[in-house]
């Protein structure tokens, strides 16, 4: 007699490795990814597209081989693939729809030029600049006719303010563009209209506005202001 159906046991217990070798693999590529988050030794657009390609990977394994696509009529895959594609255009129409587009109305960087003054009142953080150095007020104090160093602590680095306006956000991130004047921010506003803030910055190096970016999200956009 010519061939014989392979034995069910022997097919079923391939079936069963593959699940188990593929479930080993996902396991794998989840700690991956979660290891790719935590150490972050990537810059973020990296660590962004090998979270996107590994993803997909895992998908592509989970609806083959666990939803048994791989065994079933082409006709599913087409219609799940139609439904899924649906979906998808679905969700990001109605992100983009509703979504205002952030606008950075005004980003200043401005170093504090605050000389120390006798006879003036002063509020514990003010800064000024004494004798060609630095100081934060340590408390409310009206200064005398001579400078005291008790009122004062002498800070490393040259005070900037840095003011923003923006219309709408839920991210904001602020950094150097140079190296050798390092500076980083980024904080998510309580109130995601209207938003206005400001911070002060101890820089090593006089900045000014051109030295610095802005970028804001929005759940849709991303803006940067160079």
């Amino acid at each position: 007699m010519s061939g014989h159906a392979e034995d069910p046991v022997v097919e079923e217990s391939k079936r069963f490795f593959t699940f188990f070798n593929l479930s080993m693999i996902l396991v794998a590529i989840t700690g991956l990814e979660i290891v790719i988050i935590y150490v972050q030794s990537f810059d973020g657009s990296t660590i962004i597209g090998v979270l996107f390609a590994t993803s997909i990977v895992k998908f592509i394994g989970v609806v083959t081989w666990f939803m048994h696509l791989r065994w079933d009529k082409i006709l599913n895959t087409i219609l799940f693939l139609m439904g899924l594609v649906i979906a998808l255009g679905t969700y990001f129409a109605v992100i983009f729809m509703a979504d205002e587009h952030p606008v950075v109305e005004e980003f200043k960087v401005s170093k504090i030029e605050n000389d120390w003054r006798a006879d003036k009142a002063y509020k514990s953080g003010d800064y000024v600049a004494f004798d060609d150095k630095f100081y934060q007020a340590s408390v409310d104090h009206t200064s005398d006719n001579n400078w005291s160093e008790e009122l004062w602590k002498e800070v490393s680095g040259i005070p900037h303010l840095i003011t923003w306006k923006i219309n709408t956000a839920d991210l904001i991130e602020i950094n150097s563009k140079k190296p050798e004047n390092p500076y980083y921010y980024q904080y998510s506003p309580s109130d995601q209209n209207s938003i206005e803030g400001n911070r002060v910055a101890l820089l090593e190096q006089t900045g000014t506005t051109e030295d610095f970016r802005i970028k804001v999200r929005s759940e849709a956009f991303w803006v940067e202001n160079n």
